[in-house]
């Protein structure tokens, strides 16, 4: 029904009641903690639905089977360094009670008056000293953090994990490529540099998936928020840090290759922007390739690497075993460069190409290299992209996906909110009407009669 009352000029129109990014389900902090371990909150990773929760990665363990296996996790209570499992949590020496000196002052000043037990007296001392440190770590006061960086990279972690799993990545990569462009492919080929890009991104992904997810791709978080409900105040700091790492990842990939990328100018008598090695650097169209060719090309690239993406990721699909979403993913990267790569160099990520262009832009290439063929780091590293991953998860959820949190399976009515919602909202930032605000659930109503 229509309300007379006009809604809050100040405050952007909430279709749901929404709950804050930090605050977590349970109410409380250990609950959420709790919830984390257990695996209970959503997770937005590319490594897999048992990225966060290593309990999921444990096998199936028979009632009576420690009855015929007396020794069954019985081996030895210390820690063990494995690159097959989660690293041991020790306590360091340095990290004990008694390393500091104020640590012996309180053991010192609790030492047993004349006439009273010994024994009794280093028991309460022990209970008491445990009673402090504890009272130390709950009081509100104490915000549990070792240092500085350690509170820091509390808050930024995820955007941490994202710029770092971006300049490993794109760092493989660009190195491969610009190794078999400079060497005239001595020291590489167009397949290997396509199986580096893949397995870098996989390597990516395993490192930082369990933190941010390992989206690695502003594509891929701009789809899975459209999608799959990823808050979109997170895909824009996401995004940053993608932006952040691809520049981080040019930068080294030119400093390293910066002796052979002359070579290779010297030798031609051109400038380096002009040479093999802008080809490995930068993504661009070969020049017999029409526009249309080169906008569909990465149209279609992204498109089957977001689905992939999705579908690896659906549950009620065929989701892989644990620990393989990241690999398959590797390869389905590898495979895309390998078929589609060759007319656009083989882009598909946003990040790809603006990163290394910058860097270009910085190291004196010239401000050309952002207007050649039509300006095409915009309509294909981004617009292109872009679009292609939205259609990729259009045409998945469209075809596949029944859950809920895709707008593909809104009843009519939510669909029509949202999108009032959201249109109410764009109107109130650009400052558009704001004499009048039209009541969201009469223009429903409008549109359903």
């Amino acid at each position: 029904m229509g309300s007379s009352k006009e809604p809050d000029r100040g405050a952007g129109v909430k279709d749901t009641v929404e709950v804050p990014e930090n605050e977590q389900p349970g109410g409380t902090q250990e609950e959420g903690s709790k919830n984390d371990g257990m695996g209970n909150n959503p997770s937005y990773s590319l490594a897999g639905s048992g990225a966060q929760n290593p309990n999921n990665n444990r096998g199936y363990t028979d009632e009576e089977y420690e009855q015929y296996s007396a020794q069954y996790e019985k081996g030895d209570d210390g820690p063990t360094w494995s690159l097959a499992e989660p690293l041991p949590h020790i306590v360091r020496p340095g990290m004990r009670h008694g390393a500091l000196p104020e640590d012996r002052q309180e053991d010192k000043e609790g030492m047993p008056e004349n006439g009273q037990d010994p024994v009794q007296t280093h028991g309460v001392q022990k209970q008491q000293s445990v009673e402090n440190r504890m009272k130390k770590v709950n009081d509100p006061k104490e915000d549990g953090f070792f240092n500085t960086w350690s509170k820091i990279r509390h808050y930024l972690r995820e955007p941490l994990a994202e710029w770092l799993g971006t300049t490993m990545a794109m760092t493989i990569g660009l190195c491969a490529t610009l190794s078999n462009f400079t060497s005239s492919g001595e020291a590489g080929s167009y397949p290997a540099q396509s199986a580096a890009w893949g397995f870098g991104f996989m390597a990516a992904i395993y490192t930082t998936g369990g933190m941010s997810g390992g989206h690695l791709n502003p594509a891929v978080s701009i789809s899975l928020s459209v999608f799959r409900g990823f808050p979109a105040r997170r895909c824009v700091i996401y995004i940053a840090a993608q932006l952040l790492g691809a520049i981080t990842a040019g930068g080294i990939s030119y400093a390293i290759y910066h002796d052979a990328i002359m070579e290779v100018a010297n030798l031609a008598k051109v400038h380096p922007s002009a040479s093999a090695a802008a080809q490995a650097l930068l993504t661009l169209p070969k020049p017999f390739v029409q526009p249309v060719t080169a906008f569909f090309t990465e149209f279609l690239g992204s498109a089957i690497l977001v689905g992939s993406i999705l579908a690896l990721g659906d549950d009620t699909n065929a989701p892989p075993g644990a620990g393989m979403q990241a690999f398959i993913i590797g390869i389905i990267i590898t495979i895309v460069i390998l078929a589609l790569g060759y007319n656009t160099g083989g882009c598909f990520n946003c990040a790809r190409d603006f990163g290394p262009r910058l860097v270009a832009l910085m190291a004196g290439w010239g401000g050309n290299i952002f207007r050649e063929y039509h300006a095409w780091w915009v309509w294909g590293p981004w617009v292109a992209d872009i679009t292609g991953a939205l259609f990729g998860a259009l045409l998945y959820d469209m075809a596949i996906f029944t859950g809920g949190e895709s707008p593909v399976n809104y009843p009519p009515r939510r669909r029509k909110r949202a999108y009032r919602v959201r249109a109410l909202n764009f109107r109130k930032k650009l400052r558009i009407g704001k004499k009048k605000v039209p009541d969201l659930e009469q223009r429903v109503k409008e549109t359903e009669d």
